[in-house]
Parts: C-alpha cells; structure tokens; sequence
C-alpha cells in the first residue's frame, strides 16, 4: 500500500486582510479539480495499491481569516499537517500549487513534511511548480522533485515503480536538483484522450467549502450547489500575462459530448449540483463542439455559468441563444483591454475591439449577464490606451467589470519580458495579486496604476452604472447587494444600493442604506475624496430620492 497525501498551499494574502487592505479581494475557491482527476485516474490505472488524502490550506487561512486567527497560520499549518500525517502516514506528499502567491508556503510545508518524516518523499506540481522548477528546486531544499505539467500518467509510473528515485531522475515529466544540474528540461506527458479519466471522485473533499465562485449575483442568496467541469485542455494561443502553455500545452484536447453529459448528469443527480462552472481554458476552440455541447448541455435543466472567461469573437446570436437554452445565466468575456493596440500588439490576442458590442448585445437579447475581465498596466501600455478601456467599458454596458493588475506569473511571456527588462519591483511572491502591481515599468507609474484599477471598477459599476442609466434597476440591485454584503463599509455599494430599492419603490430599504451610505462617508475621508473626484454628490442626491434619509442622517450625526 502506497499512501499519497496531496496538499494545496494557500493562493491568498492572509496579510491583507489582517491589515484590513480596502480592495483585498475576498477568495472563492474552485474545487480541485487537477487532484480529484489524478485521484480517480490513479486509483484506476496504478497495479500498486494506493490511498490519497487531500487538504486545502485555502480552507483553513480562510477560516483563520474570519476567526481573527490568522496573525499565527503558519504555527497552524505546520500543526494540522503534522497532526494529518501522524494519522495518515503518507509515504508521498504531494504539493500542488497554481499561482506565485503560494510560493512562500512551499519550503515551510515540506520542511514539515521532512521534520515528521525524512523518509516521506516530497514532490510539487501544478502551474507554478511546472514553470518555476529550477528556482523552486533551488529555494526549497526539502522538496524532492517537480512533476512538470498534468501529473496523471507521470504519478502513475512513480506509484507503481520499485525504483522510485531512478524514475524521478529518467522520466521526461519529473526533474529533480540533480536533474536540474545537468541541464534537463523536463516535458508534458499528458493523456490526449480525456474520457479514459473515471469520474471524480468527489467524496475527498468538502463541497460546501467550494460554492461561492458564481458570477450571476441574482442567485447570491439562494441555495445552490456549484461544480466544476473542463471538458477541455489546453490553449492555442500565447497571450502574455498566461502561463497555460506551461501546465496544459498548446494544443487542445477534448472530452466526447457524451462522456461531458455523462458527468453533469451524475454531478446533478447524485449531488445536487444545481450550477455547473465551465472552466475550459477555451471552450470554443471547436466551435461546433462547443454549440453541440451547449444543445446537449440543454436537456438537464441545470443552470450554467463561465467564469474564466470566453472568446469574444466565437460569440454571435447563435451562440447566445444555445447559451440561454444551456441554461448559461452569465458569462465571463476575456477582453482584456479596450485598445486594438494593446489587444494585437501586446496581449497577442486575436480580438478585434469591434467585436465586443455584438456580442453584448447578442448575449442581452437572450438575458445572458455578461462581465467582462480588464488586465492593466502591461509594459507597452500607455494613459492612452487605459483611457480607450475605460471609454469602451461605458459604451458596451457590461452587468459587471473586473479591472485587474498585470501579474508577471511564472512560466507566461510576461515574466520572462519583465525579467530580461528589470521591470519586477517587488520579490516577494504574497505581492502577485491582481490588486497590487508588482512592476516598475518606464512611464507607468504603480500607485496610479492601482488607483486606476479601482477608480474604473468604481466609475463603471456604480458612478455611470449600465443598467441604472437605462432604468434596468432590477438587476443592478442585486451586483450592488452583493458588494454591500462581503464589504459593509463600501459607501458606493450603500448608496447606489439605496438608489436601485428607491427606484423599485422600496423605500424603507432604500433609508437604511442611505443612513449607512452617509454615515461612511461622513467619518472617511478616502471616501468623500473619491465622491468629491467624480461628482458624486451624495448628500444632495439622497436628500432627494429619499425623504426619509436626512432625518435619519441627522439622527446619525446627533
């Protein structure tokens, strides 16, 4: 019997939130789904005996986070893994980790690892493992070796071999620090037919610690069961800030329709999934499998969302309409910029700026959400071309806009140019968020680039709403609800939240959080400073589209 313990490293900055950083973004996680693929191919295919375990530490800082406990989380750590391991007695621990941010964590865990247990062999995989080996290798002495891209067919020789050191040094997927020194390279083995993986197991986890990702906000407040599902691998295409290539490859590989049915069917019927999230790197590299897949998709009767984001120009009334009859409630376009220039020039993105509105439009016309995703700040972008952004954003009338900063991630075009140019600022890896930049870029300066990202998040969703501006109240509310609940203090959400149940002739509702709107902006002057930046005269407006709220604004100040 082999035992294989996989741990997931912490993706979030636990000191933002001890900090209390005003746009720390609070994490939703995904289920992981890379795991539960090896677990159930593994345990099918390997002529060994195995058992696997599986802890997500994003579950535990999360929950440290919100029990004020997270000033000590890596004593906590150390003492959860040791504590699962005197129990378990792995002779494997598996390290899986994605972004740049889990960096940190990698020596600290497998240094515990080695402490219970020098004999216990340590390995990592994943994203940030597959693209960063040599430094990982070479800043974490207590990890053995790095399995480079999908670990399914590179564990399963490692499993069933008596030999496993002679596999770690020959295997084209596993490269160690010797491997390193002699110059080896290590190379994707991966399974190109994605229907020879079983189905998930899903009993090795808790689904209730993975249903907050969706996108559509009409649902925030209603029981739900959200999974997870790539029907494909891989990506063609090469933009900068992505480091795919780097664990899927480039070329895309499928999983048959009915193998896909198959599985939403038993993820509906034996655990109540009621919202699927399709996470395909690019659903629509075949665009007639994606439109069959979405009519199958159909006869379920679940609801569907995307919230990786999608190909703009694959999007047509076609399209929209099979997306609405799927049951796709909202979609996450990958736009990335409102600038051709950038968009061609710099991301390597085959999107026309053009596109954009049609496809809006088409996805409105069948009551799809459509959010979109911005990337700021890349080497080469200039005020220019942020300004095209935010123009863009105010005319195609998004439900929501996610303006994120340029992260240099390990393994993407992006990291290797940021390096050979010195534009990386700041080393350490808690800093990789998508709400901080990390890079020192001649003519960019960081701290507008960040207020930038804010502010256009502001402007666009609140200040010049879409669906305020046309009367479309109805589902305004329920984006600024949703703001409003995971961040109190926001005085936005509280006034345009206040405005939207005005609007609908909710007017006790409308009065609470006018009072709360006022009263944030009366004791923060961060807030005043923005509202006095953009012309929004709060004060004024309430004071008219709510009656009731200046009496209990002065009861406030009293």
């Amino acid at each position: 019997m082999t035992r294989l313990l996989f741990v997931i490293p912490p993706y979030f900055n636990a000191a933002d939130y001890i900090g209390k950083v005003r746009n720390a973004v609070l994490p939703a996680f995904t289920i992981p789904y890379g795991i539960l693929s090896m677990e159930t191919y593994l345990k099918q295919n390997c002529s060994t005996d195995i058992e696997i375990q599986l802890v997500d530490l994003n579950i535990t800082l999360k929950e440290l986070v919100e029990d004020g406990r997270a000033d000590s989380h890596e004593e906590i750590f150390a003492k959860q893994l040791t504590g699962i391991m005197a129990d378990f007695r792995p002779d494997i621990v598996g390290v899986s980790a994605l972004f740049n941010s889990s960096f940190r964590y990698i020596q600290s865990l497998v240094s515990t690892v080695k402490k219970f247990d020098k004999s216990i062999l340590t390995i990592a995989g994943g994203g940030l493992p597959s693209a960063a080996y040599q430094m990982m290798l070479e800043r974490c002495p207590d990890l053995d070796a790095i399995c480079k891209g999908e670990g399914e067919m590179p564990l399963k020789v490692l499993l069933d071999a008596p030999d496993k050191a002679r596999v770690l040094e020959s295997h084209k997927a596993w490269v160690t620090r010797e491997g390193v020194g002699r110059g080896k390279v290590p190379a994707h083995d991966f399974i190109d037919n994605l229907d020879e993986i079983p189905q998930l197991n899903y009993e090795i986890v808790d689904l209730n610690n993975y249903n907050s990702r969706s996108i559509d906000k009409r649902y925030a407040n209603e029981p739900r069961r959200e999974m997870a599902i790539h029907t494909s691998r891989g990506c063609p295409f090469l933009c900068v800030f992505c480091s795919n290539p780097s664990l899927h490859g480039r070329t895309v590989r499928f999983m048959s329709i009915e193998r896909v049915v198959e599985d939403v069917r038993r993820m509906r019927d034996e655990f109540g999934m009621t919202v699927l999230m399709v996470e395909d790197d690019h659903f629509f590299q075949d665009k007639e499998r994606a439109k069959a897949l979405l009519a199958a998709l159909a006869e379920l009767n679940i609801r569907l969302e995307f919230p990786n984001g999608v190909a703009v120009y694959a999007i047509d009334e076609e399209v929209a309409e099979l997306f609405s009859r799927a049951g796709v409630s909202a979609v996450a376009l990958a736009v990335e910029s409102g600038s051709d220039h950038v968009l061609n020039n710099i991301i390597k993105k085959p999107l026309k700026k053009k596109l954009i509105r049609p496809a809006v439009e088409a996805l409105r016309k069948f009551n799809v959400r459509s959010h979109v995703f911005i990337v700021a700040g890349l080497p080469g972008e200039e005020d220019e071309h942020r300004q095209e952004t935010v123009e863009m954003l105010l005319e195609n009338g998004f439900d929501w806009i996610h303006v994120y900063l340029a992260i240099p991630i390990f393994g993407s075009r992006l990291y290797d140019i940021c390096v050979e140019k010195g534009y990386i600022q700041s080393t350490d890896n808690d800093d990789f968020v998508a709400t901080k930049t990390v890079l020192n870029v001649p003519g960019q300066d960081p701290k507008k680039l960040e207020a930038y990202a804010y502010e256009t998040q502001l402007r666009v969703n609140f200040i010049e709403n879409y669906n305020m501006r046309i009367g479309r109240y109805d589902v305004a509310i329920h984006y600024m609800k949703n703001v409003c609940e995971k961040y109190p203090d926001h005085a936005f959400g509280q006034l345009y939240v206040a405005r939207c149940y005005s609007a609908i002739g909710e007017q006790t509702l409308a009065t609470v959080h006018a009072a709360k709107a006022l009263e944030i902006f009366e004791r923060d002057e961060w807030w005043r400073s923005l509202a006095e930046r953009y012309g929004v005269d709060y004060s004024d407006s309430l004071a008219l589209a709510l009656p009731q709220a200046q009496p209990v604004a002065q009861m406030l100040q009293a």
